[in-house]
C-alpha cells in the first residue's frame, strides 16, 4: 500500500508541476516602460498623428550670409561691410557661437556664402568657413544676383549667370576648402534659374521667396520635395510647382507654413519679436509633423542670419537655445524628427524616387 501512494503523490504532484508556466514566460519589470526610460517631452507638443505614426521629418537650420559691402563683381555696399574688420571680425564670432549651440544638440547647418565674406576670409586668413565645414556643417552658396549681376540681372543670358555662379562658388571653395558646393539658394525672379544653376554644378535649391514682396507663393509650401518642370518669373509658379522626374534640380519646400510672409515676419514689428516669431516656428514644425507621410521624404527648416536672434547680451542666442532645447531635442529623442543638412535631404529624397 506504502508504494502505491507513493507512486500516487509523484504523479499529482507532477501533473500540478506541469500546468505552472515556466520562469522565463513570467512578464518582467524590465518591459514596463518607466519615466527615466520615456523621451523628454515639454508641455506643449502634441501628439504627432501622421500617417502610420512612423514618418520622420528631416530638419535642419540654414544660415543666410548676406553680401554686405562691395562684392568680387564690384557691385553693393552699404553701410554694414564685411571690409571692415570689427564687422567681419564679431559676424565670425557670432556664426562660431550658434553653429557651436547647434552642434551640442546634435545637429548640422546648411551655411550659404557670397562675396564679400568669402572674399574677405580668403585676403584675411580667416578659416571660419573650413572650420564649419571640419565640423559637417554643410557649406552652400548664398546668391544675390543683383549684387554680382547688377540691377539688369533679369535680362542677361544663362551663360552669363552660369559663369558668375561658378565664380561665387570658386570663392567658397578658396575660403571653405569645399570643393562639392551643391546647394544654393537665391536668384529666385530668374526664369532660367534652374538652368544656370545646373550649369554652374548645383543640383538642390530652396528658400524660394520674391524679394520685392517678402513672400512666398503657398505652392511652394509643404513637406515633401520635387523636382520643378521650370523656374518663375514671381508671377507664374505653374511650372516651378510641377515635378519633372527627369529635372536637375531637387527642391526643398521648408515645410507646413501657412503664411505667405513667414520667411520675412521675424523683421516684422507686427510678428511681436523674437519670442513670437519662435512660437510660430513651433506651431509650424508640428504642423509639419502631422503632414508628414511614411515612406516619403518629408523636411522642415527655417533660416537665420550672422548676429540675428542675438538678443539679451547675457543670454545671447536664448531663443534659439530654447527652441531646440524645449521643441527639437524631445522630437529627436521620440524619432519623429532627425538632424540632416540641406544637401542630405535631397540625397535621401534622390535615393527613394
Amino acid at each position: 500500500m506504502k508504494r502505491i501512494f507513493t507512486f500516487l503523490s509523484i504523479l499529482v504532484i507532477a501533473s500540478l508541476a506541469c500546468g505552472l508556466p515556466a520562469a522565463s514566460e513570467q512578464p518582467t519589470a524590465a518591459a514596463q516602460p518607466t519615466a527615466e526610460t520615456q523621451p523628454a517631452e515639454t508641455a506643449t507638443q502634441p501628439e504627432i498623428q501622421n500617417e502610420a505614426g512612423d514618418a520622420v521629418l528631416y530638419f535642419t537650420i540654414g544660415m543666410h550670409i548676406e553680401p554686405q559691402g562691395e562684392t568680387a563683381q564690384g557691385y553693393g555696399g552699404g553701410k554694414a561691410d564685411y571690409h571692415n574688420p570689427q564687422f567681419f571680425d564679431k559676424q565670425v564670432k557670432d556664426m562660431y557661437e550658434v553653429t557651436q549651440m547647434v552642434e551640442a544638440h546634435g545637429g548640422r547647418m546648411t551655411i550659404q556664402a557670397q562675396s564679400p565674406f568669402t572674399t574677405v576670409a580668403i585676403e584675411s586668413g580667416n578659416t571660419i568657413l573650413a572650420d564649419l565645414a571640419a565640423h559637417g556643417h554643410e557649406i552652400a552658396l548664398h546668391f544675390h544676383e543683383d549684387a554680382h549681376l547688377g540691377k539688369n540681372s533679369a535680362s542677361l543670358s544663362v551663360q552669363e549667370w552660369c559663369d558668375v555662379m561658378k565664380e561665387e562658388i570658386g570663392y567658397i571653395t578658396q575660403a571653405s576648402g569645399v570643393s562639392d558646393i551643391r546647394y544654393w539658394s537665391g536668384g529666385n525672379l530668374y526664369i532660367n534659374l534652374y538652368e544656370a544653376a545646373e550649369c554652374a554644378g548645383l543640383d538642390v535649391n530652396s528658400d524660394w521667396k520674391n524679394p520685392s514682396t517678402q513672400s512666398t507663393d503657398m505652392s511652394l509650401t509643404g513637406v515633401n520635395p520635387w523636382r520643378p518642370a521650370g523656374g518663375t518669373d514671381g508671377t507664374d509658379f505653374t511650372l516651378f510647382a510641377t515635378h519633372d522626374p527627369n529635372g536637375a534640380i531637387i527642391f526643398l519646400p521648408e515645410g507646413q507654413y501657412d503664411k505667405t510672409d513667414f520667411a520675412s515676419m521675424r523683421r516684422s514689428d507686427n510678428a511681436g519679436g523674437d519670442e513670437a516669431y519662435f512660437e510660430y516656428l513651433k506651431e509650424s514644425l508640428y504642423a509639419s509633423l502631422e503632414a508628414a507621410q511614411a515612406g516619403k521624404v518629408n523636411v522642415f527648416h527655417f533660416t537665420i542670419h550672422p548676429s540675428e536672434f542675438r538678443g539679451d547680451p547675457q543670454d545671447p542666442f536664448g531663443v534659439i537655445e530654447r527652441f531646440l532645447t524645449e521643441v527639437v531635442d524631445p522630437l529627436v529623442a521620440s524619432g519623429d524628427v532627425q538632424w540632416m543638412t540641406l544637401s542630405e535631404m535631397a540625397d535621401a529624397y534622390a535615393a527613394s524616387e
